[in-house]
């Protein structure tokens, strides 16, 4: 991890297990700055479009067992974000809709209540190295741990406009609730 990018960081947590060891930093109130290297080309593209969607500067560093599938280190990154979230944001609310190709994806948190609900539906089995059904394990660990509620839906385009308007959306909700305590 570049030392100089870790400097401004105002969070951060380190996760092992047995099968991963993520290590993630993050500053709230950042301004859409991101590295991210988990081995799974599209959960880097998912952390990206958050953290460019909520303005905020990530930093994540994943490595898993990748030989047996992407599950471990899906769920692992989302459970680290997430506790690192819920350490940072206490209460907010916050929604967003996006439009990302033909896609329109929204998104609704409420920090200080648990809770997820997905409306959206993936076709395909894999997208760059990460079994879509993932997806769904992620944005759940990453509401349970962050300490939020979250409703995500999406229609129209393809997997990956969808994808990205939600994991925007996403970003733009969680970064209103950070300035919308209530």
């Amino acid at each position: 991890m570049n030392s100089n990018y870790i400097s401004i960081m105002s969070a951060s947590r380190r996760r092992e297990t047995k099968e991963t060891c993520i290590e993630v930093r993050l500053e709230v109130e950042g301004q859409g700055r991101v590295q991210a290297d988990t081995g799974v080309p599209l959960l880097n593209e998912i952390l990206s479009f958050l953290a460019w969607g909520g303005e905020l500067d990530l930093e994540v560093k994943a490595r898993g067992d990748l030989e047996t599938g992407d599950h471990h280190t899906v769920e692992d990154t989302a459970i680290t974000l997430g506790s690192l979230l819920s350490q940072e944001i206490k209460k907010g609310i916050g929604s967003s809709s996006v439009p990302a190709g033909s896609s329109l994806a929204q998104a609704a948190v409420r920090f200080g209540q648990v809770g997820y609900q997905g409306s959206f539906h993936l076709e395909k089995q894999m997208l760059e190295g990460m079994s879509l059904e993932n997806f769904s394990h992620f944005l759940r660990a990453l509401a349970y741990n962050g300490g939020f509620n979250l409703f995500v839906s999406a229609e129209g385009g393809d997997d990956r406009s969808r994808i990205e308007a939600m994991s925007l959306a996403l970003g733009r909700a969680i970064k209103k609730a950070a300035k919308n305590k209530i």
